[in-house]
């Protein structure tokens, strides 16, 4: 591969970044990044690109919108066929995307051409997906209808919670990237997957959609907590009117029939410091709490089962 073939980034996160790093160690040169304000829950700020573009020597955009003449001469003047995005929240018009020969290569976690659009990893594990795609797709106008160049499935297993699957996204995407652009590169309308402007749509979680309801099957508590947690807000209820937050917890399908009022605290356990709590057909270990902002075990907090979560 050339050490001079140019490209560009334009997004925020983690992905982008470390997609950034990977392919300037491979030999690429970006010649323009472009980001904007990055989520709270994002460990990488626009802070980290501007650091990355002056010392690679890159043009370091903090922009809204990609028609900027600035960075379209760029483009132009350093023939770049080919840019990479994450978490870009704004449209790009097609006469932007038309710059590039090779299309924009974005990252989207998804098994598309179904969970388009907003968290879709939470919504994934929602529905108790088995897998999820990290996929490389071509930029369309059309909310992630573009093509699929390049994706690798993460398994989700009934023990996994949201971080675990963000982590291992994070350790596939700069391959991915490079896989991507490797073959755009050498056939521009090379695609694994046609894109679709078809498909399951997925629309912003609230926090207060982390709320939990008891009623619900303890499967499906178990799974709003695995996706609720850590780097996000948490899954939530109310005990004698006082926010708790639940980490960690995992359903139990006791061996004999109980009758209980859904979210009561039915038992204490001493050895695992968890407590369970009552659902519609089974009980839930509620293992990791927090109040107040502070993490504990439940035991240190919850010390009856004359208690009822609502």
């Amino acid at each position: 591969m050339s050490t001079t073939t140019n490209l560009i980034a334009i997004g925020r996160s983690r992905y982008l970044y470390d997609g950034i790093k990977y392919l300037l160690s491979k030999g690429y040169s970006f010649k323009a990044i472009v980001t904007e304000e990055a989520y709270e829950e994002y460990d990488i700020k626009h802070t980290d690109f501007e650091s990355l573009a002056k010392e690679n020597g890159a043009a370091f955009f903090m922009i809204k919108s990609v028609n900027n003449e600035e960075l379209i001469k760029i483009i132009k003047d350093n023939k770049v066929r080919v840019a990479i995005s994450a978490n870009w929240k704004y449209t790009i018009p097609k006469s932007f995307l038309d710059l590039f020969e090779c299309g924009i290569l974005n990252f989207h976690l998804g098994n598309l051409p179904d969970y388009k659009g907003n968290a879709t990893v939470n919504w994934t594990i929602i529905n108790g997906e088995s897998y999820i795609n990290g996929n490389i797709h071509k930029m369309d106008p059309e909310l992630d209808a573009g093509d699929v160049v390049a994706r690798k499935a993460i398994p989700i297993t009934p023990d996994m919670y949201i971080a675990d699957v963000l982590k291992q996204a994070e350790q596939d995407v700069p391959f991915l990237y490079e896989e991507a652009v490797k073959k755009v590169l050498v056939e521009p309308d090379v695609y694994e997957v046609k894109g679709t402007i078809h498909g399951l749509r997925c629309y912003p979680r609230l926090p207060e959609d982390s709320q939990i309801n008891w009623n619900q099957s303890v499967e499906n508590v178990s799974r709003l907590i695995r996706a609720s947690s850590h780097p996000y807000n948490g899954a939530f209820s109310f005990l004698n009117g006082e926010k708790i937050v639940i980490w960690k917890a995992k359903p139990v399908i006791p061996e004999d029939k109980f009758l209980a009022i859904p979210g009561h605290v039915v038992a204490l356990n001493k050895n695992t410091s968890s407590v369970m709590v009552a659902c519609t057909d089974g009980l839930l270990e509620v293992q990791e709490i927090g109040r107040n902002g502070e993490t504990m075990t439940p035991t240190a907090f919850i010390k009856s089962i004359r208690v009822r979560f609502k």
